[in-house]
């Protein structure tokens, strides 16, 4: 599908479990509390949030990625409660012309350990090599982020090695472990 056609609605996807719905602003709430925890800002880019406002600008932010046509992130809900934000997760950047997208993702801390994640994550990867026609999906995690780590393992993600002092974030230059995964090597529904 060419990115104008996929930008021209948000696209909802669902799973077995999950719902993965555009951002609104009634989920600045949601977010916040996601995001004002110390443990889920950790290995996140962004300082743990003080204000709601915080929320509302990442909303924007978020949707902004998609208004110009350059990333897309859902919002992870429950089936069973599709308004309650649990997380989120999508293509922080796609570069049309490579084929290749970079995925990010966060959940709240009441629900890690629980394969949300997992679900959603399998959900978003068959839709890029599917509609989006990635070749490449791309995953930048901390050194020290196991869970994450162990994530994108699962998922069929290759390591390809630590990119040294690649982002400064938090007052200081962190190393980043690159993951790829290959259209030809996904395992996923299609």
């Amino acid at each position: 599908m060419k990115p104008e056609e996929l930008y021209a609605q948000f696209p909802r996807l669902e799973s077995k479990n999950l719902v993965l719905r555009d951002l609104v602003p009634k989920d600045a709430g949601a977010l916040f509390h996601i995001f004002s925890d110390p443990e889920v800002t950790r290995y996140y880019d962004l300082e743990t949030f003080q204000t709601m406002a915080e929320a509302r600008e990442l909303i924007e932010h978020f949707n902004n990625r998609f208004l110009k046509r350059f990333g897309i992130r859902w919002g992870i809900a429950r089936k069973e409660t599709p308004d309650t934000l649990i997380g989120t997760c999508g293509y922080n950047i796609w570069i049309h012309s490579s084929c290749r997208a970079i995925v990010g993702y966060d959940l709240g801390r009441a629900h890690w350990g629980q394969g949300i994640m997992s679900e959603a994550l399998e959900r978003v990867l068959a839709f890029g090599f599917g509609t989006m026609e990635l070749n490449r999906i791309e995953a930048a995690v901390f050194p020290d982020n196991i869970p994450s780590h162990r994530l994108l393992k699962k998922l069929g993600f290759q390591r390809e090695g630590v990119l040294r002092e690649y982002e400064f974030l938090k007052g200081e230059f962190v190393d980043l472990t690159m993951y790829s995964l290959l259209r030809r090597e996904a395992v996923i529904d299609r």
